[in-house]
């Protein structure tokens, strides 16, 4: 994982709410990693409109720096993409469990996606980058 610059991390948090998601997937895909807050309860998960929701972001300092009030004492863990493609998207798609793609701040939310929509966003960005 590549360190970010103070100036590439504003540039990204400046994005959109759709661009941010864009990003993240691509992120996901060059690096073979995505990142969810861990703690001594486990993954942090929220509820967005009464579902349960699995925040991720696509390098660890987004994460750390979302990193609420209420998870003092959570760190950035890598998810690596095969596990979750093989294991995460499936039991999340059984469980009704969606992902927050890049959260940034409670007026600046991340998009909501099903793990269908995820998987397939996944391919797509696969396939464009001809791997």
């Amino acid at each position: 994982m590549t360190q970010l610059t103070s100036e590439e991390f504003v540039r990204i948090s400046k994005l959109s709410p759709e661009a941010r998601c864009d990003y993240a997937i691509a992120e996901l895909v060059d690096n073979q990693a995505i990142y969810g807050l861990y703690g001594k309860d486990g993954w942090v998960m929220l509820q967005a409109e009464g579902d349960d929701c699995f925040p991720v972001w696509p390098h660890p300092d987004f994460a750390k720096s979302w990193e609420k009030n209420d998870f003092p004492d959570c760190e950035p863990k890598a998810i690596a993409l095969a596990d979750l493609m093989e294991k995460w998207l499936p039991g999340m798609a059984q469980n009704g469990t969606l992902f927050l793609m890049f959260p940034l701040a409670d007026d600046e939310e991340g998009i909501i996606l099903e793990a269908d929509e995820l998987a397939e966003a996944i391919d797509d960005e696969l396939a464009e980058q001809g791997e």
